[in-house]
C-alpha cells in the first residue's frame, strides 16, 4: 500500500502540475490555430534541438543530489555546491552543442534564431532543475508546484502575445524564457528560505559526484535521443510542416506524463529513504502499488486519446491540423509502458541500481534511432508514432526484468499489465463503437465511465487504495469549508 505522506507530496505537486499542464496545452493549441502547422512545427524543431543537448549541462548530477539530501547523507550539501559549479562549465557547452548541430545541419537563419532564443531557456532550466531537485529531496514539493503554475502562465501570456502579434517561433521560443527565467529566481529563494546551504565541496565530492551521476547521465543522453530525435528526422526528411503535425500529436499524448512524472517526484524520495533504512517490506509496498496505480491510470488515457482522435483534433486545432490525426491515433499507446516504467525507474534510482536503468535507455535509444530512420522518410508523423510506441514498450519488458523480484515476481507484473491492457481494450471499444451514436461530450463520459469501471472491477484500484486519497482531500478542504460555514 502506498504511503500517507507519499500520496500528499504527489496530490500537492499533481494539483499544482494539471493546472500548469492545462494552461500550456491550451496555449499550445491557441498558438497552434493562429500560426499553423509550419511554424508552429519550425518553434518545436528548435526547442527539440536544445531539448537533445540539455543533458549536456547536467550529466546526471540532479539525481545524485536528491538521493544524498533524501538519505540524510553527511555529504550532501558539497555535492550541491560540486553540482552548481559544474553546472557553470557544462552550461556553456550544451549551447555550443545545440548551435553547433544547427549550423551543421544547415538550417535556415530563422531556425538559427529560434535555436539560439531555446539555448537561453535551456540554461535557466539547467539551474532551476536542480534548485527544485534539492527541495525533492527534502521531499518539500509545495515550492515546486507553485512557481511551476506561475511559470507556466508568464510563459503561456508571452505565448499568446506572440502568436497574435506575429513575432513567429522566436517569439514563441522567448515567451519560454520568461517562465524559465522566473523558476530560478523562484526556486533560488526557497532555497535560501529553507536555510540550504551551497557548501563547498572537496575533491572527493567531486570524485564521488562524477562517478555516482555516470549511470544518470547515460540514461539523461538515451531518453533525450530517444524523446526527440523523431522530431530532427521528421525536419530532414519531410520539413516543418511534418514536424508541426507531428507536434500536435506529441503534445497532446505527452502532456499526459504529468501524472507519473509528479507522482514519481514523490515516489523517488520514498524509495531512496526505505532502501537507505532497508526497510524491503515498505520498499515492494510503495513499488507495487505505484505500479498498480499507473497501470489504471494510464488505460483509459491512451484508449480515449486514441479512438475519439478524429473528433477532438480538429476541434482543438483547426483544420489546418487534419494531417495530425493519423499519428494521433497511433501514438497514445506509448503510455501505458511509459506510466509504468515510471515505478520501475524509479526503484532503480532509488536503490542504487541506476546502471540498470541506464542500459534498458540505451537499448531504447538504439532501437528508437533505428525504428525512426526506417520510417520517417517512407512514413513521415506516422512512422515517428509506431516507432514512439515499439520502443517504449520494449523499454518496459526490460525493465520488468530488473525490478520484477521487488514487484513479487515477473507473473505479478505481468498480471498487472494484462489487466491494463484488458481495460483498454474494453474502454477503446466503448468509445469507438458505442460512443460512435453519442455526442462527443456524451461520449466522452460514457467511456470514461466504462474505464472507471473496468479499473475497480479488474482491481487495480481498490476502495482501500484511494482511502490515504480521499482523507487529505476533505482534512484539507472538505473540513475547512464545514469551518467556515460554522463561523
Amino acid at each position: 500500500m502506498i504511503q500517507p505522506k507519499t500520496v500528499k507530496n504527489a496530490l500537492v505537486l499533481m494539483m499544482a502540475t494539471v493546472g500548469q499542464k492545462f494552461i500550456a496545452f491550451v496555449a499550445f493549441a491557441i498558438v497552434a490555430r493562429l500560426t499553423g502547422p509550419n511554424i508552429t512545427g519550425i518553434y518545436f524543431f528548435g526547442v527539440s534541438v536544445t531539448s537533445v543537448f540539455v543533458v549536456l549541462s547536467d550529466l546526471g548530477m540532479t539525481p545524485v543530489v536528491i538521493r544524498a539530501i533524501a538519505g540524510n547523507r553527511d555529504d550532501s550539501d558539497r555535492l550541491f555546491g560540486a553540482a552548481i559549479r559544474a553546472k557553470l562549465l557544462l552550461i556553456p557547452v550544451a549551447v555550443l552543442a545545440s548551435l553547433g548541430y544547427g549550423l551543421a545541419t544547415h538550417q535556415s537563419t530563422l531556425i538559427m534564431a529560434t535555436i539560439a532564443v531555446a539555448c537561453l531557456v535551456m540554461s535557466a532550466d539547467a539551474l532551476h532543475l536542480l534548485f527544485y531537485g534539492v527541495l525533492r529531496g527534502r521531499q518539500n514539493l509545495k515550492p515546486e508546484a507553485l512557481g511551476m503554475l506561475i511559470g507556466q502562465v508568464l510563459s503561456a501570456t508571452v505565448a499568446i502575445t506572440a502568436a497574435i502579434m506575429g513575432w513567429g517561433p522566436v517569439g514563441l521560443a522567448s515567451a519560454l524564457l520568461f517562465g524559465s527565467v522566473w523558476n530560478v529566481l523562484w526556486a533560488g529563494l526557497q532555497i535560501r528560505r529553507l536555510g540550504l546551504h551551497l557548501a563547498t565541496p572537496v575533491w572527493a565530492d567531486i570524485i564521488s559526484l562524477s562517478h555516482q551521476a555516470v549511470p544518470f547521465a547515460l540514461a539523461g543522453m538515451a531518453v533525450k535521443v530517444y524523446s526527440y530525435v523523431d522530431s530532427l528526422m521528421l525536419q530532414a526528411f519531410n520539413g516543418s510542416t511534418a514536424v508541426g503535425y507531428y507536434a500536435a500529436a506529441y503534445k497532446m499524448t505527452y502532456a499526459m506524463q504529468f501524472l507519473p512524472l509528479t507522482f514519481t517526484a514523490a515516489l523517488y524520495p520514498a524509495l531512496s529513504a526505505a532502501w537507505a533504512g532497508k526497510e524491503h517490506e515498505k520498499l515492494k509496498s510503495e513499488f507495487t502499488g505505484a505500479l498498480k496505480l499507473m497501470a489504471a491510470v494510464s488505460f483509459p488515457i491512451a484508449a480515449g486519446l486514441s479512438a475519439l482522435a478524429p473528433r477532438y483534433m480538429v476541434l482543438l486545432y483547426g483544420q489546418k491540423f487534419a494531417g495530425s490525426i493519423p499519428a494521433m491515433q497511433i501514438l497514445p499507446w506509448v503510455l501505458i509502458p511509459i506510466f509504468l516504467d515510471f515505478p520501475v525507474g524509479a526503484l532503480l534510482n532509488g536503490s542504487n541500481r541506476a546502471y540498470l536503468k541506464t542500459s534498458a535507455m540505451i537499448g531504447t535509444m538504439v532501437l528508437n534511432v533505428i525504428l525512426n530512420a526506417l520510417l520517417v522518410p517512407a512514413y513521415g508523423p506516422v512512422g515517428a508514432a509506431w516507432a514512439g510506441v515499439f520502443s517504449f514498450w520494449f523499454l518496459y519488458f526490460v525493465g520488468t526484468m530488473f525490478t520484477y523480484q521487488t514487484a513479487g515476481g515477473y507473473g505479478s507484473m505481468m498480471w498487472i499489465l494484462a489487466r491494463a491492457v484488458m481495460g483498454a481494450a474494453v474502454s477503446y471499444a466503448a468509445w469507438l463503437y458505442i460512443g460512435a451514436f453519442m455526442p462527443f461530450p456524451m461520449a466522452f463520459l460514457f467511456g470514461a465511465a466504462v474505464a472507471v469501471g473496468a479499473m475497480f472491477g479488474l482491481k487495480l484500484i481498490t476502495f482501500k487504495d484511494v482511502s490515504p486519497l480521499w482523507s487529505i482531500i476533505r482534512r484539507k478542504f472538505l473540513r475547512r469549508q464545514e469551518t467556515i460555514h460554522e463561523t
